[in-house]
């Protein structure tokens, strides 16, 4: 039986020990797989990838990418062995240029392949190929999240974690991302995004988990979710609870 791509076991984890945002979840990615993960604001989604990108701290329970478990890896070594992970925020180096940005991120790699990753990215990304030299902080939001995801991919990840990637952009330029990591996807990485734009995320995902209270409370096919009039009243409508900020 192949392993799942990505597994979370138990998963406990938050900016506090003794005040857990996420309680406990099981979740297990195929590859190849593109899964969105929904729920309320305040559900812990956010703080859910990013505890498996070893961004928040892990309490209890176990994350393995494929057979491998990297719950207390690094987040940068977690990078290496094929995890990338693309935050909402701050995921690109706004005072560097789109070329020193894409190098920094190929400094991971060995010498003698980081300029043909490079050529790669902007072949697959030829936005950023006209003006390689313009600053990463004037691009428009939907070529930063180029950008951000091209950084991602420079290691050739087997899965690829997003944070609200729609976040603040128009809906031609969410139709322009969604359609980007569709491309991804169908080329053989495993894509697992948090999403607020929900009816967006469905059209494009394979399954769809629902997170309430830091736990799965529903998970499905994301076409059938798609037409759930219960689905929406219940989950995914807006809450008052918030997630906690990070430090």
């Amino acid at each position: 039986m192949t392993a799942p791509a990505l597994r979370t076991q138990a998963l406990v984890a938050g900016y506090e020990p003794d005040l857990p945002i996420v309680r406990g979840v099981d979740l297990s990615v195929a590859p190849g797989e593109l899964l969105v993960l929904l729920g309320p604001n305040g559900a812990g989604k956010s703080t859910f990838v990013k505890a498996i990108a070893g961004v928040v701290p892990v309490h209890s329970g176990s994350v393995f990418l494929g057979e491998s478990d990297i719950t207390r890896v690094t987040t940068h070594r977690k990078i290496g062995k094929g995890l990338a992970f693309v935050p909402q925020t701050e995921n690109i180096f706004a005072t560097l240029t789109i070329h020193e940005n894409l190098q920094l991120a190929a400094a991971v790699l060995p010498k003698p392949i980081r300029a043909e990753k490079i050529a790669a990215l902007y072949h697959r990304f030829p936005d950023l190929m006209t003006k390689p030299s313009r600053l990463a902080g004037a691009l428009s939001g939907g070529q930063r999240q180029m950008l951000a995801v091209a950084r991602a991919l420079i290691v050739d990840p087997p899965v690829l974690i997003l944070d609200e990637p729609s976040a603040g952009l128009s809906p031609k330029i969410v139709a322009e991302v969604f359609a980007m990591l569709q491309e991804i996807n169908s080329g053989g990485v495993t894509v697992i995004l948090v999403e607020q734009n929900v009816k967006a995320a469905l059209s494009i995902a394979n399954r769809a988990v629902i997170l309430v209270e830091g736990k799965i409370r529903h998970e499905g096919d994301a076409s059938s979710l798609l037409d759930d009039p219960l689905i929406a009243k219940l989950y995914l409508g807006t809450s008052q609870q918030h997630e906690a900020p990070q430090p």
